[in-house]
């Protein structure tokens, strides 16, 4: 982990930093405490409990397992994913260009698998809800191919119509930045940001780290607190591709 010089409210996680887990079918990196993984410093940042990174072989995966009471977002890198659960009853494959998310309201069951044809590799995402309970939901999204930047999932008001899928968290919004090389973008005014480099590279305006200026790789996150709005993230050479968090609360408050 490296606080940036100059401007305390940026902390950089890089990916080789990450706790990880693996096993004969899974390759996974945590950026919170998870499993066998515990710090006590780390186990949350604003509203996001979970951001695990996984590679899975074909046909292995997540057996059929529990949740309640979190909203579950998934975003696959590569291959595809089959998802089962109990709350809808269907069996669906997501894959790259798709979002998934699973409300778990007040309990479901479901397991996710790689097809067999090929492993996946995607991004697990979980926050808090507003309120417990709740009839479990679950939806599969298309995403636009466009250059500009994309609400996956959202619970914010000014989000209300536009977003792709509505969160049950109203201080919550996940966007997607694909960025061509050297195309930059603005990040909006939170009290927390998470900026995680799902591929290639990307550069932060106004941060210098411990070890001097160098892009966020693909893996690596950028944590921003009580940030004022307007900072710019430029994708490196080969472009970027990046998940971004805007949270306007936090577990506890």
């Amino acid at each position: 982990m490296s606080t940036a010089e100059h401007d305390p409210r940026v902390t950089l996680h890089r990916a080789g930093e990450r706790f990880r887990t693996r096993t004969g079918w899974l390759d996974s990196r945590h950026s919170f405490s998870a499993g066998a993984h515990y710090d006590p410093s780390n186990t949350h940042f604003g509203l996001l409990l979970l951001h695990n990174e996984d590679r899975v072989l074909p046909g292995r995966g997540y057996d059929e397992h529990p949740h309640r009471d979190t909203e579950i977002v998934t975003w696959v890198l590569e291959g595809e994913l089959e998802h089962r659960d109990t709350g809808s009853g269907r069996a669906e494959r997501v894959a790259p260009g798709q979002v998934q998310r699973l409300g778990a309201g007040s309990g479901v069951r479901h397991s996710e698998h790689a097809t067999p044809a090929v492993g996946a590799r995607f991004v697990q995402m979980w926050v808090v809800p507003d309120e417990p309970g709740g009839t479990p939901e679950y939806e599969v999204r298309d995403v636009p191919g466009t250059g500009e930047p994309v609400v996956l999932a959202s619970g914010l008001a000014r989000h209300r119509g536009t977003s792709l899928l509505a969160l049950r968290q109203r201080d919550a919004a996940l966007t997607v930045l694909r960025l061509t090389p050297g195309a930059g973008a603005r990040l909006p005014a939170a009290p927390y940001l998470h900026a995680f480099v799902a591929r290639g590279s990307a550069g932060l305006e106004a941060v210098t780290t411990a070890t001097g200026t160098g892009p966020l790789g693909t893996g690596d996150v950028a944590r921003i607190v009580d940030d004022g709005g307007g900072r710019r993230i430029t994708a490196g050479p080969d472009g970027a591709e990046i998940l971004v968090w805007e949270m306007h609360g936090a577990l506890g408050y």
